[in-house]
């Protein structure tokens, strides 16, 4: 039954067909073709101008096979020394040997690490993980999601433009051309009247003559 949450290793095998060990957390191969990876580029990177041989990762009859058909194509077009050669071949010879007692893929996926940090709280005969453990990342995301809806609703209600001043201005004159009382007039008329006579020093007898 395959474990559809559970992110296969990427690795291809020299027969084509995909490695079946769960990948590491977070990387695009497993534990083992991981570190493989990681050798395989520091031999990349020590080498300069003189091109090396790099053997293959010997997993399999068939990773051997490849790696010994290499060996003999630079021996045949000598460009590599002989005794460099019977090395790699004696030691190809031993990998082919011992391949009946190796198995790089368990028989269990779920007792491969792919969280190094959690391995202390393994149980005994305990699993290191199962397929709920690839689902936080989906929960993350629907938290950052709901995160940012809410952002985005006070940046709306932030942006809401305030009333300008002449809408502010509109707003007192319309309440202002409302129609005043009587008594109100009256307060007027009397306010302009006692303008009048303080600004022309008259007196309401010269007014009324």
């Amino acid at each position: 039954m395959a474990l559809g949450n559970v992110p296969r290793c990427q690795h291809i095998k020299m027969n084509g067909t995909q490695c079946g060990s769960p990948a590491l957390n977070r990387k695009r191969q497993c534990f083992f073709h991981e570190r493989a990876r990681e050798q395989h580029n520091r031999i990349v990177k020590d080498q300069f101008k003189q091109a090396r041989f790099v053997l293959p990762v010997l997993e399999d009859a068939n990773a051997v096979q490849m790696a010994l058909m290499q060996v003999m194509q630079l021996l045949a077009w000598g460009e590599m020394d002989r005794k460099v050669a019977g090395l790699l071949l004696y030691g190809l010879q031993t990998a082919s040997a011992n391949l009946r007692n190796v198995d790089f893929e368990p028989e269990e996926p779920t007792e491969v690490v792919i969280m190094r940090e959690d391995v202390e709280r393994t149980d005994i005969g305990g699993s290191q993980w199962d397929p709920e453990d690839f689902d936080l990342d989906e929960e993350e995301d629907e938290e950052e999601e709901d995160d940012e809806e809410e952002g985005s609703e006070d940046e709306n209600v932030a942006a809401a433009p305030a009333p300008s001043e002449a809408e502010a201005a509109s707003v007192d004159a319309g309440k202002n051309d409302a129609v005043p009382s009587m008594e109100e007039v009256r307060k007027r008329i009397r306010g302009l009247v006692h303008d009048y006579i303080v600004e022309t020093g008259r007196t309401p007898t010269e007014l009324s003559g």
